[in-house]
Order: C-alpha cells, then structure tokens, then sequence
C-alpha cells in the first residue's frame, strides 16, 4: 500500500515573533544591527534587515489575526499574562521563499531575541505558539534543530474519540512550507509514543523538503513516500541529538501511512496525518473508483488499531525531551 503523496510547496513563507515589553522607548531600527552581534547568522540578519526580507515594526494597534495568535499562546500563566498585557509589542516578521529556510527564521528569531535582550522584553513565538525561555532570552544558536523549540507538539482531547482518545498536532511546521503534522485516535496510554512519532516523521519531512529545494527545484508540488519507516534516530535527530542523515537501516522503527485531516492552524488548508497502516484507505473499499488518493484518512479502525499503537509505543523512544548537541 504505497504510492506517493502530493504536497504543495508555497512560494513564500513567514515567520511571526513577537517581543513584549514594558519599556516605555524603544531603539531606534537603525541600532538592531549593531545589537545583533557578529557571525554568520547575526550577518545573514542585517543583510534580511537591509533588504526589508525582515521587518522590525511596533505594534500599535494589533489586527485581528495579531489578537487571535495572541490567544493560541501556550504558557504558564504569568508568562502569558506579561506578554498579554505588556506596554510595548514589537513585531520581528520574515518572508521569503521556502529554500531561504531554515536559515532566514533563525536570522529573525536572533534579531527578536536581541531586540528583547536590548528592551529588557520576552520572545513570543506566534508559529509554534510559545513564548521562548529566559529574560533575557537564551542566544541564538548557530546550529538548527527542531527541537530547539521550532515546532510545539500539542495533547488534546480528540473529538471524535468518544472522550477516551487523544489528538497530536505540532505547530510551526507551516513556516518551513509543509503542513502541520497530526496523530488521532490516539489511546491515553501511547500519548507519548504517539508525539515522539509526530516528532520523527516532522524530522522527515522537514529534512527531505530541505534537500529538495537544495537541489534547485523550484516546483510547486512535489510528491513523497506515502507509507514510509519513523525510526527511533528520527526522533532523535528532531532534537538535534541524532546522526545528521537518515540511514537505510536504521533500527526501532514503526510503518505509518501520510493521510489528510483538518487542523486548527491558521496557515494550512490540512494538516498531515501519521496513520496507523492497519486502516483500509476509503479508495480502496470504493469499485470503480478513479481516484486512488483518499482526500481524508479513514475512521479509526478499533482494537486493531490499539495493538498497533501498543507496538509503536516499543518502537519510539521513550523521552519527552533531549538536550541538543553542542552548537559548534
């Protein structure tokens, strides 16, 4: 049951912080270079800066879209409170194309925790719906790795599991031009499993996307494995701690499917589901049908589905985080 998988690649991409403070002056922009400090990243900044790829500007009066990423923000409630409710918002905002990624929203997300750093500010990240440890914030490393808070990996209830399953999404996917990433029907008991999977298989994508548009392809779609191997490396390597490739053999890995479902996401028509392969795609049970590729996963498939879920669960590594390896 394999095949391939269509996905759109768009032809930019943004990525949204931004840095709350109580400050009653602001820097002037003319200052953000000098503050960002030197370096490849700190350069690859001020050239965004220069050529308005990046835009520092104060909020004065925040839209809609603004107030309702506001209210996607998860935190502790006193961080969410000061960020909320701060004197000054600045927003640290870039756009280019997808082959600029990852490098351009780390260069934003140095110029955000720099600016926070100058102002005495907190680092909201309105992508993957965080607000960035430290005051002031943590530097910015010259290594990437996803799991240095690029992409948040949410638990919630699953609507449509009875009030006894759970749902994973990730958010902050969408700023590297994939979809976000889901799990669902997913029992209480393999939670874990089920987010170190979504992990795995963002590590994936994510890698692949790099090295297709590295290699010059400037297409709108391009097609990928539709059932594929996440190993326990690939989870590994989401966090920064694996080998840098994906080798064949690599062992502990359990088969998912990529399906559609809907999501939440306020910059994606779908989300990507990781779909346990004992469900029977809805194309497969139709006669005649000329159309081969689901356009939405297929139900739950019960008690087998569980015991698949149970065999993922010794697949996946069993830690919630990893420290990244030194960024060299």
């Amino acid at each position: 049951m394999g095949g391939r998988f269509v996905l759109e690649v768009p032809a930019s991409v943004t990525t949204r912080f931004l840095v709350a403070t109580q400050a009653r002056a602001l820097p002037g922009p003319g200052r953000l270079p000098d503050a960002i400090g030197d370096g490849a990243l700190a350069r690859e900044a001020a050239a965004m800066l220069a050529s308005a790829g990046l835009v520092v500007e104060p909020v004065t009066r925040p839209s809609a879209d603004l107030k309702a990423r506001f209210h996607r923000l998860a935190a502790p409630h006193g961080r969410l409170g000061a960020v909320v409710g701060a004197r000054r918002h600045i927003a640290v905002t870039a756009e280019g194309p997808p082959a600029g990624q990852p490098r351009s929203a780390q260069a934003a997300r140095l110029a955000a925790r720099a600016l926070a750093a100058a102002v005495g500010g907190t680092v909201a990240d309105l992508d993957s719906r965080q607000i960035l440890p430290g005051a002031p914030p943590d530097a910015e490393p010259e290594r990437f790795a996803l799991g240095r808070a690029w992409v948040s990996v949410f638990v919630t209830l699953d609507p449509g599991g009875g009030g006894a399953r759970a749902r994973i999404d990730t958010a902050g996917l969408h700023r590297f031009g994939l979809p976000e990433v889901a799990a669902r029907h997913v029992p209480y008991a393999s939670v874990l499993a089920a987010a170190n999977l979504v992990r795995g298989l963002t590590w994936q994508l994510v890698a692949e996307q790099t090295a297709w548009l590295g290699r010059g392809h400037r297409d709108r779609t391009r097609a990928t494995r539709r059932e594929r191997a996440v190993s326990a490396a690939d989870v590994l390597r989401f966090w920064g701690t694996g080998p840098p490739g994906r080798a064949p053999g690599d062992a502990e890995s359990v088969t998912v499917r990529l399906g559609w479902t809907g999501t939440d996401c306020p910059d994606c028509a779908a989300a990507i589901e990781a779909v346990p392969p004992v469900r029977v795609p809805p194309a497969a049970r139709v006669s005649g049908s000329s159309d081969p590729v689901p356009c939405a996963s297929p139900p739950h498939a019960g008690p087998a589905e569980d015991a698949w879920w149970r065999a993922a669960a010794e697949a996946m590594p069993k830690i919630t985080r990893a420290a990244p390896a030194p960024s060299g």
